[in-house]
C-alpha cells in the first residue's frame, strides 16, 4: 500500500499535533486543521461539528489523524459529549462523505487505565503488576476514556459498513518538553514513568499507522518503558512500530 499523499490533522495545534506536523511534513502533503486561526501554524479553520464544513475541509485528502478533542480525563459530560462523542461522528461521516481512505484515531491509555488507577486518573497503582494486552476489555477511567471507547467502537462500524480503513492508537503521556522527569516527586510520577511517549516514538507509531496494511487495527502508541503496563508484543507485529525511547534513560540522568 502506498504512503499516502496528502494528510489531514485535525487539532493540530495541539500538543501531539505540533508534534506531527513538522514530523511528518517530509513524508507528504500535511494539511493543519484547527479551529481558529494560529498565528505561528498556517492552518485550515473549521469548526468540525458541521459536517458540511468538515467534508469541504476534508477534500483531497487521503488520510485523517484525529487528534481533536477534549483531551482532558477530569473533563465533565457536557463537553465530552459535544467533542469528543458528537464532533467524532461529524468527523466520521465527513471522512466517508469526502471519499478519505483511513483514519488514523487518537485514542488514549485511558480506556484500560481503569486496571491500574490509584486515585486519580494520572496516578498509578505500583502493587498491581499488569501487563495489559490489546485483547483486554476496556475498563475506562474516566468519561473521557468512555469517549474513546465509543470512537474505537465507531471505527469497528465505519470500517465494516463504509470501508473506511481505521486505525486507533492508545496513546500514552506525550508532553511538550519531551523530558518525563518533568514529574519527579509528584503524584503522577508513577503514571509517567509508565505511560510516557516521547516525540520521536509518537511520529514513528503515527507513521506506522499511515502505511500499514490493515482494515482495523488497535495499537499501543507508548514508549518503551521499563515500568510500563502494556504487553507492546501485537503492537510490534501488527503495527510494526518498535518504540526507541525508555523514561528510565531520562531518570537515571538525574
Amino acid at each position: 500500500m502506498a504512503f499516502p499523499a496528502t494528510v489531514g490533522i485535525t487539532g493540530a495545534n495541539g500538543r501531539i499535533g505540533r508534534v506531527l506536523v513538522e514530523g511528518l511534513r517530509d513524508l507528504c502533503e500535511v494539511r493543519p486543521i484547527t479551529r481558529r486561526e494560529v498565528n505561528d501554524l498556517p492552518s485550515t479553520v473549521v469548526d468540525l461539528h458541521d459536517v458540511e464544513a468538515a467534508t469541504r475541509a476534508f477534500e483531497g485528502l487521503e488520510a485523517v489523524i484525529h487528534l481533536a478533542a477534549d483531551p482532558s480525563p477530569r473533563s465533565g459530560w457536557v463537553s465530552v459529549r459535544e467533542n469528543n462523542i458528537d464532533m467524532t461522528f461529524q468527523v466520521f461521516e465527513a471522512c466517508r462523505i469526502a471519499g478519505v481512505r483511513r483514519m488514523v484515531f487518537a485514542s488514549t491509555n485511558h480506556t484500560q487505565h481503569g486496571n491500574t488507577i490509584l486515585e486519580t486518573p494520572e496516578t498509578l497503582d505500583t502493587s498491581k503488576n499488569i501487563r495489559m494486552k490489546l485483547t483486554d476489555l476496556p475498563n475506562p477511567d474516566s468519561l473521557y476514556a468512555v469517549s474513546k471507547v465509543f470512537g474505537e467502537t465507531l471505527g469497528k462500524y465505519y470500517s465494516e459498513r463504509h470501508g473506511l480503513e481505521f486505525i486507533s492508537l492508545r496513546i500514552g503521556w506525550l508532553i511538550a518538553e519531551n523530558d518525563p522527569t518533568r514529574m519527579v516527586g509528584k503524584s503522577s510520577e508513577d503514571y509517567m514513568r509508565a505511560m510516557f511517549l516521547s516525540h520521536r516514538d509518537c511520529v514513528e507509531a503515527h507513521r506506522r499507522a499511515l502505511d500499514v496494511d490493515t482494515k482495523f487495527m488497535l495499537a499501543y502508541a507508548v514508549s518503551n518503558n521499563d515500568r510500563r503496563v502494556f504487553d507492546l508484543t501485537d503492537t510490534i507485529e501488527t503495527l510494526g512500530f518498535t518504540p526507541q525511547d525508555n523514561a528510565e534513560n531520562y531518570f537515571e540522568k538525574l
